[in-house]
């Protein structure tokens, strides 16, 4: 992650990671964390879900960026998730909004589950339609908002 995006992070609340342990519900290996805003990121969420699920799954938890992927990374990326997974870890991976960055659609459809991030006053409602209409809906366990930091 770039001092920049650490610098723009938002500070999570106490909600957002009550909200986090709910989304360890399920028995998914690998989670896509999705900014529902072309603009936005969901790092922050995204590193806060592998300290939540190191915690309630006591199992490795392993965060991959994606920020900057191109298209032929794609595959080497879905490859060192699945034997992340296959030596017993958990996988939180982190994409780019796929209204404006495709390469995260595969890296979602190749997950167990997606969680889309709302950025409140900034995330448009027909941004986060496209965003799960994109991934699909049933790949979704629900939503996190946070604020923003614009």
């Amino acid at each position: 992650m770039s001092k920049k995006t650490q610098d723009a992070q938002p500070k999570l609340t106490q909600q957002v990671y009550q909200q986090l342990v709910g989304v360890m519900r399920g028995s998914w290996q690998s989670l896509v964390v999705v900014p529902a805003s072309p603009s936005m990121s969901a790092s922050a969420v995204a590193d806060a879900m592998v300290e939540v699920a190191r915690l309630a799954r006591g199992a490795p938890a392993k965060l991959f960026l994606t920020e900057g992927l191109e298209k032929a990374g794609v595959s080497k990326l879905i490859v060192e998730m699945s034997q992340h997974i296959d030596s017993g870890g958990v996988a939180v991976v982190c994409v780019e909004s796929v209204v404006s960055q495709q390469a995260g659609v595969p890296i979602a459809l190749a997950s167990d589950a997606a969680l889309l991030v709302v950025h409140l006053g900034v995330t448009k409602t027909e941004d986060a339609e496209h965003t799960v209409g994109i991934i699909g809906k049933q790949k979704f366990l629900g939503a996190i908002t946070i604020e923003s930091m614009r």
